[in-house]
């Protein structure tokens, strides 16, 4: 297996968007916009439909609940990535603090 996919995070029980352990947090947030921003406009045109001559069917609205919930899901992937880099970071940080400390009395 290649050597970054081995710490890469699949968050997800079902689906799995795979996520460079070395994205930096600015990446993952861009991303997690970006879906949020694609969610929140299909919501915007589902929302202004009038729903007359049968605009969705049954289908068609299960298909679009599906890629709803695909990019709500990689966005909280992508946040919970993000969070995570700003915690190992703090966490090296502290680490950092400690040892540079440890040898002044």
């Amino acid at each position: 297996m290649d050597k970054r996919l081995e710490q890469a995070n699949c968050l997800t029980e079902t689906e799995c968007l795979l996520i460079d352990p070395r994205s930096n947090r600015e990446t993952l947030l861009d991303n997690a916009e970006m879906r949020l921003d694609a969610i929140k406009d299909l919501m915007f045109t589902l929302s202004t439909m009038n729903g007359r001559d049968n605009d969705l069917t049954s289908v068609d609205l299960s298909n679009l609940a599906m890629v709803s919930r695909f990019l709500v899901g990689d966005a909280c992937d992508l946040l919970a990535a993000a969070r995570q880099r700003d915690l190992d970071a703090r966490a090296a940080a502290h680490r950092q603090t400690i040892k540079g400390g440890a040898g002044h009395v």
